[in-house]
């Protein structure tokens, strides 16, 4: 590596800075203070983009299994809302039908009356989701203002 001379004018804090980190390293020329300066810098510069660059990831992929644990809590609720709401609406026909002396659990055998229930929560529940689609769709489709 060729050097080269320079002239150059500092304030008095920097010069002292320069001074003093001479003295703790054990260096006897103000040029190879400078150089081993700006190489520490260099080098710190190179580290922070490398933690910054490994934060990133980190954070995207906490946040994808954040997403996909998210998502499996929300099918199961999504599913125990579904069948409280056809065992409401089973409920809601056994109390119109008053008289009604036993119940037979579906294991035994599943009454037309629990398929039609299943059948009106599950046709309520797709609309509710293409609601929410079409929503979404609409949503990003909006002209920008």
């Amino acid at each position: 590596m060729i050097k080269q001379r320079m002239k150059l004018s500092l304030d008095e804090e920097t010069k002292q800075y320069i001074q003093t980190y001479m003295e703790e390293n054990n260096i006897g020329f103000t040029g190879e203070a400078i150089a081993q300066i700006c190489m520490e810098h260099k080098k710190t510069k190179s580290n922070e983009w490398s933690l910054q660059y490994i934060s990133e990831v980190v954070s995207n992929n906490l946040h994808q299994v954040l997403k996909d644990e998210l998502t499996k809590i929300r099918l199961g609720a999504n599913s125990a809302d579904k069948n409280t709401q056809i065992l409401i609406e089973y409920m809601n026909g056994l109390f119109f039908h008053h008289g009604f002396d036993g119940l037979m659990t579906t294991d035994l055998q599943e009454l037309d009356s629990t398929k039609v229930a299943k059948e009106a929560v599950e046709k309520r529940i797709a609309n509710q989701r293409q609601k929410r689609i079409d929503w979404e769709e609409s949503k990003g489709k909006q002209p920008s203002h």
